[in-house]
């Protein structure tokens, strides 16, 4: 009896642990199913890969050049597909660009164009193929503008070269002669007319008369050329006038009327500024310049692509994304230039 009883206490024990150990082995295989259920979705689920267009006007250029390598770099780290055209300054070629890139399935164009009649008809194509549009530095209406706020520029070019004219002709200016691209139109000559009615306001500056203030068309190409010999003319025709300040829409055009006003030997009786703030301004600064091309107003190009990167994919995302998104300009001079660009 004591045997049989024996024997029915192991059975228990016996019968007892293997029901446990099936429970546990049920509960891991449950366990494990469901990890790897979460790791299948986890690797399966993949995000939507943009492809956005970047329609450059010219690789030629610096600025354009400067531009484009930090789109190719933002585009590369937030991992886009970035389809690329080059339209080597011209307009009928800018809109082919667009067409190949629309052809191309792009999701989104960022515009560089320098032609503001050219960009209603890109912006016409772009609409009607569904197609969003960046337009970079020259206003298309209707549609997205990221880049240069000009007039901006021109105001913080104008209050520096105020402290100037203040301190180095007590405040006088016998003429104010300001050079922009004409073809590029209201936003381009904006970067003269920000400076020039930043003077005619700011208090101690004594402006000159209507008759003495002169704006003059830098030419669609060769501005370096064209805008030496618009100064040495200017010059030569007015040999008395002692204050004579020059603003430029680029640094090209600043190299070009430095030019003319050294071939002249009249140093003493100009100033100059320039918007840009590039290679041409900072090579003058460090080849010892400064004293009369005296500060340039930077649109920094080298970090366009950091900010409409994040913008292109933003309105893609559909976040609410301002219509006009601005660069912050500030001016470079012979005592700040190694702050913002150290050699």
């Amino acid at each position: 009896m004591r045997k049989l009883i024996v024997l029915f206490i192991g059975l228990i024990i016996i019968f007892t642990f293997v029901g446990c150990k099936a429970k546990d082995v049920a509960e891991t295989t449950e366990a494990q199913t469901t990890v790897a259920v979460s790791e299948t979705t986890i690797e399966t689920k993949t995000a939507k890969t943009w492809k956005i267009g970047f329609n450059n006007y010219g690789d030629s250029h610096e600025f354009c050049a400067k531009v484009s390598a930090g789109i190719r770099e933002e585009a590369k780290k937030a991992g886009v597909e970035l389809e690329y055209t080059e339209a080597m300054m011209d307009g009928a070629k800018m809109i082919a660009n667009t067409q190949t890139l629309i052809d191309k399935g792009c999701d989104l164009i960022i515009d560089f164009n320098w032609i503001p009649e050219v960009g209603v008809t890109m912006l016409k194509m772009c609409n009607d193929a569904g197609v969003k549009l960046i337009s970079m530095d020259t206003v298309y209406e209707g549609t997205y503008y990221f880049g240069a706020n000009s007039y901006k520029a021109g105001q913080v070019l104008g209050e520096y070269m105020s402290g100037l004219i203040k301190e180095k002709w007590n405040g006088k200016i016998d003429a104010f002669v300001g050079l922009y691209y004409l073809a590029g139109g209201d936003i381009v000559m904006d970067r003269v007319k920000g400076c020039e009615d930043y003077l005619k306001d700011a208090e101690g500056i004594e402006f000159p008369s209507d008759d003495m203030n002169f704006l003059f068309d830098a030419g669609s190409s060769d501005q370096t050329v064209n805008c030496k010999q618009k100064a040495t003319d200017f010059l030569t025709a007015h040999p008395d006038l002692k204050h004579i300040v020059f603003v430029t829409h680029n640094d090209e055009s600043g190299a070009g009327v430095f030019a003319g006003i050294e071939a002249s030997a009249r140093e003493a009786d100009c100033l100059l500024g320039s918007t840009g703030g590039d290679t041409p301004f900072q090579d003058h600064i460090r080849a010892g310049g400064g004293d009369v091309w005296v500060a340039s107003s930077a649109f920094a190009p080298e970090k366009y692509g950091a900010q409409v990167i994040p913008m292109a994919i933003d309105i893609l995302e559909g976040k609410d994304v301002p219509m006009e998104v601005y660069l912050e300009h500030f001016v470079i001079n012979k005592d700040n230039l190694d702050e913002y660009y150290p050699q």
